[in-house]
C-alpha cells in the first residue's frame, strides 16, 4: 500500500509536500524529489530510502504496488542489486531501453518517472492501482494516487461535471476518463501520460490492449493452463510472511480465492457479511467452504446504525461518488481485517474475466433482436438497471441539457460494442466490462475501501495473464448452454463443494429496500434528499425523488423492485457534494 503524486510547470517549492501530505493515509513514510519543472512523491508504509534514481541519474522513479514479474525484470538487469525495490529496477530498465518496457511490466501499479526531461505517469494494465490527472490548474500539470491530493493547489476548486454525473447515475460509476470533478480526468488502465518539458498539452496513450487469439488446444487442455495460471496468480501475491486475510462471500469467485489460499499452505482468516435476521445471504455456502478447508471463519452483521455517520467519510475516501452499495461493506469487513493483517484478497474479478450472468441479457438480445427494434448500446446501457430508463423523469431540463443528454452516455461505448477486434460477441461484451466495470469500478472501489483502514487489496483473478488466457478460450467454453463461466468452473470444481461451484449466482444482496423502509436510513435520507440545500442544487425533479422515498415504483417499471438501489445513487451524489463542492470534509 502507498500512493504517488506530483507536478509539472510552474509551482511553489512547498506544493510537492502539499500533495504528498494530502496522501499520508496511504502511507506514513514519503520520499521527494524535484527535477527542473517536474517533481515527484512517494508514500510508503515503512521507511526506505530516497526516491528511485537509474545508475546513470538520468531517471527518477516513484512507485505505488508493485511488479508480479520481478524476476523476470531483474532478468533484463543483471548487473541489478539484489534488494533494488521495484521502482529502481524500472528505472534502470527506462534508462536503458526507454519507454517501451512499459508494456513488459506485469504487475498491480501506479508509477510516474522522469526521464531526461520528459514525465511519464502510468497505470498497470487492469487498474488495480488508481492514478488521476488535472491537465491545467493554474498551468500546472497535477497527478495522484487520489483526486483529494488536488486540494493542495491554491487554484483547485472543486465543480461537478455534468456529464460524469449522467454517466454516474447509468452505470453507478464513470466510466470513461472524465470524473465527478470537472477538469481531472482517470488515467485509464494500460495507459501512459506523457509530457515534455515546456509543453503545456500532455498526450494519453494506451500500452497494453487484450486481444482475441483463440486457441485451438483441448478443452481438458485450457483446463489445465487456467487452473495453472490461477495458483500463480495467487501465489504471486502472497505476502513473503505473515498472516493473510480474505473475504469470503460464498461466491464461487471469493470461494476459489480461498481453496487455492489454502491448497498453496496460506490458509486466510475468512471474513463475512451478513445483513440480520431474515435478510438473504450466501453464508451456508462461505460455511461449507470454510469446513471443507479447515479455515477460520468470522461473520459480522452490517445494519445502518453501524454507518450512518461513517457516509461522508466513505464518500471521502471514495473521491469520484461510486455508487455501488457494496462500498459500505467492504469498508467495514475492512476495518476489521486490519485487526488481523495487512493484507487482505478477494475474489472480484470472475464475472468480467470468465464469462459471468451479466452478459445473459445481451446475448439473448443479440438473438432476438430482430423481432423489435433492438439497439446494442442502448440495450447495454439499460442492462445496468439504474436510471437509463427514467432520465427525463429524474433530470431537471437544466441537468439534462448541461449533461449532454443520451448521446454523450453512447459514445464511449458503442465503438467498443460493435468493434471489429472481436469476432466473439461475448468477447466484446467481457472486453468491456474488464476494461469499464473493472479497472474504473470494482478495483478503485476495493483500493478506496481498504486503504483508509490501512490494509492492501489483493484481487488475483484480476489478473493481466488471466486476462489474456481468457481471450484464446473459446465462447462455448465460457458459456456451455446456461452454464456461466464454465471453464473456470471446470478449473476449480475439485477444489470446493459442488453445490458452491455449479449453483446460480445470487450475489451479496445489500437489502437496501428494507434498510429505506424500515430502519435509521429512511429518516437520513429524506432529511438529506428533502433539504433546501439538495433541491437548490437542480439536479433532480424532487417529485420523483420523493416518490422513491414513499417506496413507489418508477412509473412502467418492470422487473424487480430497485427502489432502494436507485434512492442509494441519488444520496450518494447529494453526498459527494456535501463532502467536496460545499467543502464539508470529515475530519
Amino acid at each position: 500500500m502507498g500512493g504517488i503524486a506530483g507536478h509539472a510547470g510552474p509551482a511553489s517549492p512547498e506544493l510537492i509536500q502539499e500533495l504528498s501530505a494530502r496522501l499520508k493515509h496511504r502511507g506514513e513514510f514519503e520520499a521527494r524529489d524535484t527535477r527542473g519543472a517536474f517533481a515527484l512523491a512517494e508514500r510508503r508504509r515503512t521507511a526506505g530510502s530516497a526516491v528511485a534514481c537509474s545508475a546513470d541519474g538520468r531517471v527518477l522513479c516513484v512507485m505505488d504496488g508493485h511488479l508480479f514479474n520481478r524476476d523476470e525484470i531483474r532478468g533484463l538487469l543483471s548487473d541489478a542489486p539484489a534488494g533494488a525495490s521495484d521502482a529502481a529496477l524500472v528505472a534502470e530498465l527506462l534508462a536503458r531501453h526507454g519507454s517501451e518496457i512499459f508494456e513488459r511490466l506485469d504487475g498491480a501499479f501506479g508509477l510516474a518517472a522522469i526521464v531526461d526531461d520528459t514525465l511519464h505517469v502510468v497505470r498497470d494494465p487492469l487498474g488495480e492501482k488508481p492514478l488521476y490527472f488535472a491537465p491545467s490548474i493554474a498551468g500546472t500539470l497535477l497527478f495522484a494516487s487520489e483526486i483529494k491530493a488536488f486540494l493542495a493547489h491554491p487554484a483547485f476548486v472543486v465543480e461537478a461535471d455534468p456529464s460524469a454525473l449522467s454517466r454516474l447515475l447509468v452505470y453507478s460509476f464513470i466510466p470513461g476518463r472524465r470524473t465527478a470533478f470537472r477538469g481531472v480526468q482517470e488515467l485509464e488502465p494500460g495507459c501512459r501520460l506523457e509530457l515534455r518539458a515546456g509543453e503545456t498539452e500532455p498526450r494519453v496513450v494506451r500500452y497494453w490492449e487484450l486481444s482475441e487469439r483463440i486457441s485451438d488446444a483441448s478443452e481438458d487442455e485450457l483446463r489445465e493452463q487456467m487452473r495453472t495460471l490461477l495458483f500463480e496468480a495467487v501465489k504471486r501475491r502472497l505476502p513473503a510472511e505473515g498472516p493473510v486475510t480474505a473475504f469470503l462471500s460464498g461466491g464461487g469467485d471469493s470461494s476459489a480465492v480461498v481453496a487455492i489460499m489454502s491448497e498453496l499452505g496460506r490458509p486466510p482468516l475468512c471474513l463475512s457479511c451478513s445483513f440480520g435476521y431474515g435478510q438473504p445471504n450466501e453464508l451456508l455456502y462461505a460455511t461449507m467452504v470454510s469446513v471443507e478447508h479447515e479455515l477460520e471463519h468470522q461473520v459480522f452483521d452490517v445494519h445502518p446504525e453501524q454507518f450512518l455517520d461513517e457516509l461522508p467519510r466513505i464518500m471521502w475516501a471514495l473521491d469520484d461518488p461510486l455508487c455501488d452499495c457494496i462500498t459500505v461493506p467492504n469498508y467495514l469487513l475492512a476495518r476489521e481485517a486490519s485487526r488481523h493483517s495487512s493484507v487482505v484478497f478477494n475474489g472480484e474479478g470472475g464475472d468480467p474475466l470468465f464469462g459471468g450472468p451479466k452478459n445473459k441479457f445481451m446475448i439473448l438480445g443479440e438473438w432476438y433482436g430482430y423481432l423489435g427494434n433492438y439497439d446494442r448500446t442502448t440495450a447495454y446501457l439499460a442492462s445496468y438497471h439504474k436510471f437509463f430508463d427514467y432520465i427525463g423523469d429524474l433530470y431537471t431540463p437544466e441537468f439534462l441539457e448541461s449533461s449532454g443528454g443520451v448521446s454523450a452516455l453512447t459514445e464511449h461505448v458503442r465503438e467498443t460494442l460493435e468493434s471489429s477486434r472481436f469476432d466473439s460477441y461475448l468477447n466484446r461484451l467481457m472486453h468491456v466490462n474488464i476494461r469499464l466495470k473493472g479497472g474504473q469500478n470494482i478495483l478503485v472501489k476495493v483500493d478506496k475501501m481498504l486503504t483508509p483502514n490501512g490494509v492492501e487489496a489483493q484481487s488475483p483473478l484480476f489478473d493481466r495473464r488471466l486476462a489474456e488466457h481468457s481471450f484464446t478460450v473459446p465462447a462455448g467454453l465460457k458459456r456451455k448452454g446456461d452454464v456461466e463461466k464454465y471453464l473456470f468452473k471446470r478449473a476449480v470444481d475439485d477444489l470446493l463443494p459442488h453445490p458452491v461451484v455449479y449453483r446460480k449466482k445470487a450475489g451479496m444482496g445489500v437489502p437496501l429496500n428494507h434498510w429505506f423502509r424500515k430502519t435509521p436510513l429512511r429518516r437520513y435520507a429524506r432529511e438529506i434528499l428533502g433539504s433546501a440545500r439538495a433541491r437548490e442544487r437542480g439536479l433532480f425533479q424532487q417529485a420523483f425523488v420523493d416518490n422513491l422515498l414513499a417506496g413507489e415504483l418508477p412509473l412502467g417499471h418492470i422487473g424487480r423492485d430497485r427502489t432502494g438501489e436507485l434512492l442509494w445513487m441519488i444520496l450518494a451524489v447529494e453526498l459527494w457534494h456535501r463532502v467536496y463542492v460545499d467543502g464539508a470534509h470529515p475530519t
